[in-house]
């Protein structure tokens, strides 16, 4: 705490000053102070052209990964020719995924804040990141490892995940260290290299994943072209790191290394609090998928003997699922840069107690982001069968009913995420956290709950299944083993129809408890700020729905028109109905007045990228 006597050396030395500079003319104050605010502005001016410059390029780097993801997520059960296959490729990757996701963000956070707050220290603190990332990073990578069977086995039913749960481990290693010289750069605001490196990685890893997979090494070679595209990255970014240390000559060591300690105690406090966020949010992304897995693949005890018939269904549920969360969660990026703007602002607002300021920041955040996902989302909702028998097999029609729901879920998921937002920003990121955790935890146990009970419905019918002849001569073994291949096919193709309702149930258990969870946040946001959601936005978006799920009856296209047509040509006809429908629902919210003129002027004026806004960019960099 700071006290008025802590500042009197100060007072006294400037009051010296005073007594002993020699007296200056009007004019010449005038003329220094002019000056000085003309160098003040020429150096704002520079910080702004770089800041926006930065913007514009991890914004291409953030687009060009979202490119490279799409034909890797989009083009793999087209590659793969069988959801199985793809199925277990998606269980591996977003089983890594969730606690990647925690490195990287704590990780890169940490580094970054410390680099930018001490660029002359940078040397010290990425030895330190480098150090704790081997006392962290390393020892997770090989626990991840070790316990692979019992994650695979235990967690998912299914211990033939193990030797490709195993290879992904790797990732956990390199993405470690990875996050520390993207953070590095981050914190220098060495935004060109910083793009640079994701630009790269993103190509590697597109070319290394789809590569391996049209040279046929199937799942294997997808996860192993993952790996070596992070090793190689994590090399690369090494090397530019060392490199650029070492050039550089304003590196000093710090005089108190307890007080470093202790600022980089505190904030590992506060990394710790946004690393377990971060693991929630993740998990409610994927916790579905995983329920959706494990279960489908357990054997109940009097079918023992068929573990890799249930391995095989439940692969192909997941196959089926996870190709259309990908479409699902299309909406959500849109929230990503959003975050971006809201939090800085709320932190100011909160922090100079502007509580009129942070409701309308509140208020509006919410309305042009209900706007905004809302009609991508609806558009998704009511064309899912045509999306996915245009992108995909026949048999991905199996998840068109999901993905109308999901849609509907992740527009509950980008609103909590952009209120949790808000509330990590006013200085609360205890109760984000909680509010999160809670969220996946009633995804989880509603998941499973439901997902049990269709599961339990379905293996109540089902006979085993006898092994066939194993022994004999040549005949009685063939036709053993046809006798078996038929009975399989025969408990398949109903349980195979059926999956619609696992993940039916599946993803109406996510809704709820996403729709729970944003409930939660702006419920407190109501009570810390006394902000309400916008109620009219919402009346509106209804309407919006009506008409659209209108036009959607008027304008039929049924997926058999893919025979006809083929998959583009019937891919466009339904892109072309979307921009029919968006048209439609923009017209509904100009009607309606909830798109108005002030609207229309903020939209120009976030296009035209005027110089407060580049100044607002560059604050948030």
């Amino acid at each position: 705490m700071l006290t008025p006597h802590r500042f009197m050396p100060q007072v006294r030395r400037f009051q010296l000053e005073l007594i002993e500079r020699p007296a200056m003319t009007d004019s010449q104050t005038t003329d220094e102070e002019q000056s000085q605010q003309s160098q003040d502005e020429e150096m704002d001016t520079d910080k702004v052209k770089k800041a926006g410059r930065g913007f514009l390029i991890i914004t291409a780097a953030k687009v060009w990964f979202l490119v490279t993801s799409a034909v890797i997520q989009l083009g793999l059960p087209i590659m793969f020719g069988s959801a199985e296959q793809f199925g277990v490729f998606k269980i591996v990757t977003e089983s890594i995924g969730l606690i990647n996701m925690v490195m990287i963000t704590g990780t890169l956070h940490a580094v970054s804040k410390l680099v930018s707050e001490q660029p002359d220290r940078a040397r010290v603190l990425v030895n330190m990141a480098v150090k704790m990332q081997c006392l962290l990073g390393v020892p997770v990578a090989i626990l991840y490892f070790l316990f692979s069977p019992v994650i695979a086995g235990t967690g998912f039913n299914d211990p033939s995940l193990t030797p490709l749960m195993q290879l992904s481990a790797l990732i956990i290693a390199f993405y470690a260290f990875y996050a520390i010289f993207v953070g590095y750069f981050n914190g220098l605001q060495q935004f060109v290299r910083q793009a640079t490196l994701d630009f790269t990685f993103s190509t590697v890893k597109m070319i290394g994943i789809v590569g391996l997979v049209l040279l046929g090494f199937g799942v294997t070679g997808a996860v192993a072209g993952f790996v070596g595209a992070a090793g190689f990255i994590c090399l690369v970014a090494a090397i530019w790191v060392v490199r650029r240390m070492h050039r550089r000559t304003d590196q000093t060591e710090p005089s108190d290394r307890q007080e470093m300690k202790e600022s980089f105690r505190r904030l590992l406090g506060y990394l710790v609090l946004i690393m377990l966020y971060t693991f929630a949010l993740n998990g409610l992304m994927r916790v579905d998928l995983f329920v959706l897995k494990a279960v489908a693949a357990d054997v109940p005890a009097h079918l023992v003997g068929m573990e890799e018939f249930f391995g095989l269904m439940s692969n192909k549920f997941a196959g089926f699922y996870g190709a259309v969360l990908n479409i699902a969660r299309i909406p959500y990026q849109g929230v990503i840069a959003v975050t971006f703007v809201i939090f800085p602002l709320i932190s100011e607002s909160t922090f100079r107690e502007d509580r009129e300021q942070t409701r309308q920041y509140i208020r509006e955040t919410i309305r042009y982001c209900m706007l905004l996902i809302g009609i991508v989302a609806l558009l998704l909702a009511f064309n899912a069968d045509g999306i996915v028998g245009g992108l995909y097999s026949t048999e991905y029609l199996h998840a068109a009913v999901p993905l109308s729901i999901l849609s509907v879920a992740i527009i509950f998921f980008a609103l909590l995420y952009v209120t949790t937002t808000m509330i990590i920003g006013s200085g609360h990121p205890t109760v984000a956290v909680v509010i999160m955790a809670l969220s996946m935890i009633i995804s989880a146990v509603l998941n499973y709950v439901f997902v049990r009970g269709i599961h339990g419905d379905m293996v109540e019918g089902i006979e085993p299944i006898s092994a066939g002849a194993i022994a004999g001569d040549a005949t009685e073994v063939v036709a053993g083993a046809t006798a078996r291949a038929t009975a399989h096919a025969d408990v398949a193709a109903p349980w195979l129809i059926e999956s619609t309702q696992y993940m039916q149930w599946a993803s109406v258990a996510t809704m709820i408890a996403m729709a729970a969870g944003f409930t939660m946040s702006v419920g407190w946001l109501w009570l810390r700020f006394q902000a309400q959601p916008p109620w009219a936005t919402l009346a509106r978006m209804a309407l919006v729905a009506v008409v659209l799920w209108g036009l959607d009856m008027l304008i039929d296209l049924p997926v058999e028109m893919v025979g006809e047509y083929g998959n583009i040509a019937y891919l466009a006809m339904v892109v072309a109905k979307m921009c029919a429908m968006g048209v439609a629902a923009l017209a509904v919210l100009v009607a309606a007045r909830e798109f108005t003129k002030t609207d229309w002027e903020r939209l120009m004026a976030v296009l035209s990228r005027s110089d407060d806004n580049d100044e607002r960019e560059g604050q948030q960099k």
